[in-house]
């Protein structure tokens, strides 16, 4: 039989309020942050509220909430259980770091003579991504190194890296995303890896003083046309200018010693201030011209013989024949010995 004095003292309000709390349950599974603070909040003050209008509407309402609540908590479980898992699943394990020490060693004593380390990429590559977080985790980092610059940010949004590496915030994603989504690199910064990246320098600043923290430069625009020349008159005002160290993270292309990079472009008004490292174009080549074997190594090319050696099939965009030495294009080769290489797809959360 209907409780016609619960329709007809509390009925409209038990329905408001039921509506408010599908409400609040509805906004915690829509949000990206875990359900608590002013959730809590909106939930105690309908329980509050009903049972100043109707104690039976008050027994009724206060199991749905219960059930909203169970319901809310675990959708926020769940969300935050995704991020950490797809964050954890591109970092380099510790055997990987192991394997890739005689590489960052050596590409940190690059800054005992040059200023700014240009490391180049293969867009996607899980190999690239590894060395540069392994590189960035390395104690001695910090203490040569005092900011970085990325192609996968836009400047229009450099206030973004500013909060997330600087003030440690702990921005999510989807807020994120406009330091990209509007780069003619869009699909490829969707990777996680560059994601990853950018959080693993929070990390490492959060156990830093504010005054120590490496600062998150971004080298990308989203309104220049003349991409080149906004990447080098970056790192000019950016870093070199400023007398500051810095590591570069651009595609490989924007990382030769000749004029389609800027450590080419900028090298007669910089000489012998940037030093530029890749991995081979073409592994398998690489591996033949110089007999490597399983061992990850870097491979040093300027004032060697290997400086002279024809880039071949071992760097090539188009075309083999191309009239370039390795001397041209990089100062080291970065071969990561016998591992697979794989792409880590686009993001689409």
């Amino acid at each position: 039989m209907p409780n016609r004095s619960l329709d007809l003292s509390g009925g409209s309000v038990f329905l408001n309020l039921l509506r408010a709390a599908k409400g609040a349950l509805i906004r915690a599974a829509a949000s990206t942050q875990p359900f608590g603070g002013a959730g809590f909040e909106t939930i105690r003050e309908i329980i509050m509220t009903s049972r100043r209008h109707n104690s039976k509407g008050h027994a009724q309402l206060t199991a749905i909430v219960l059930v909203a609540l169970a319901v809310a908590a675990l959708i926020s479980a769940k969300r935050i259980t995704v991020a950490q898992t797809q964050a954890s699943s591109v970092e380099p394990n510790k055997a990987t770091k192991a394997r890739l020490q005689g590489i960052v060693n050596g590409i940190l004593a690059a800054w005992d003579k040059a200023d700014v380390v240009c490391l180049g990429e293969d867009h996607g590559s899980k190999n690239d991504s590894d060395l540069r977080i392994t590189l960035l985790e390395h104690p001695d980092f910090v203490h040569k190194v005092n900011a970085v610059i990325v192609e996968f940010a836009d400047s229009n949004h450099q206030d973004i890296l500013d909060r997330l590496a600087l003030e440690g915030e702990d921005i999510p994603r989807e807020q994120l995303r406009a330091l990209w989504k509007d780069t003619s690199g869009k699909v490829t910064w969707e990777s996680p890896i560059y994601e990853a990246f950018l959080r693993a320098v929070r990390t490492v600043n959060l156990a830093l003083p504010r005054e120590k923290r490496l600062r998150l430069i971004a080298g990308d625009n989203s309104s220049e046309r003349n991409r080149g020349r906004f990447i080098r008159e970056a790192v000019s005002r950016e870093i070199l200018d400023k007398r500051l160290k810095a590591l570069g993270i651009y595609g490989s292309g924007h990382c030769e010693n000749r004029g389609m990079g800027f450590p080419g472009e900028l090298s007669e008004k910089y000489p012998g201030r940037i030093w530029s490292v890749s991995s081979f174009y073409n592994i398998d080549e690489g591996r033949r011209s110089f007999g490597l074997g399983n061992e990850s190594k870097l491979i040093p090319i300027t004032g060697t013989e290997k400086a002279k050696l024809p880039v071949g099939k071992m760097f090539f965009l188009t075309s083999y024949n191309d009239t370039a030495t390795l001397g041209d294009l990089f100062n080291a080769i970065v071969y990561y010995g016998n591992v697979k290489d794989v792409k880590v797809p686009a993001d689409r959360r």
